[in-house]
């Protein structure tokens, strides 16, 4: 066997090789994911769930009313005022909830009306003030000392939601 032959029998083996490790990781690749189970949930609620006329149930019952002492009341009372971490969580809620009405008026078109007023007064030794000064509006008539500028008008905008941007943040929100 000459070196010719030799080389080409070791690159065929080389390439043998190589081809079966790559069909070795790929078979170990897809042996590695786990195949899911999706369990569908059982929503079905008794015929006397809602029927029941337990007594016992305290839920209906305003916590003010199940106690009897002023006392305890007024303390109960001044509790929740001043519970930190009460008042931390119904200030969340608030701002949730205004973020979904924030996030449900983004589809609808939106119209604005503005209105401003502005006075411009450049420097009698800048640039602009010396253009104004030598440049009349009419004969006889200067520019006007301070320039005064009004404006009004109507604005109206609607996001087109494409990207579904506006619907994910109302999901999450």
């Amino acid at each position: 066997m000459n070196i010719k032959t030799y080389k080409i029998r070791l690159m065929k083996t080389e390439s043998i090789i190589h081809s079966l490790s790559v069909v070795l990781i790929a078979m170990l690749m897809t042996s590695c994911i786990p195949e899911l189970n999706i369990r569908e949930s059982n929503q079905t609620v008794p015929e006397l769930y809602a029927q029941t006329n337990d007594t016992t149930n305290l839920s209906n019952v305003r916590w003010q009313e199940y106690f009897d002492d002023e006392n305890l009341i007024a303390l109960i009372d001044t509790a929740l005022a001043n519970n930190q971490e009460l008042n931390i969580f119904m200030r969340e809620m608030e701002m949730l909830k205004n973020e979904v009405r924030i996030r449900k008026g983004e589809y609808l078109p939106s119209v604005d009306v503005g209105m401003g007023a502005g006075l411009d007064k450049p420097g009698e030794f800048t640039r602009a003030g010396a253009v104004e000064k030598n440049l009349p509006i009419h004969e006889g008539d200067e520019f006007p000392e301070p320039l005064s500028d009004f404006g009004f008008g109507a604005y109206a905008n609607w996001e087109v939601d494409i990207w579904k941007k506006l619907r994910n943040a109302k999901k999450s929100a």
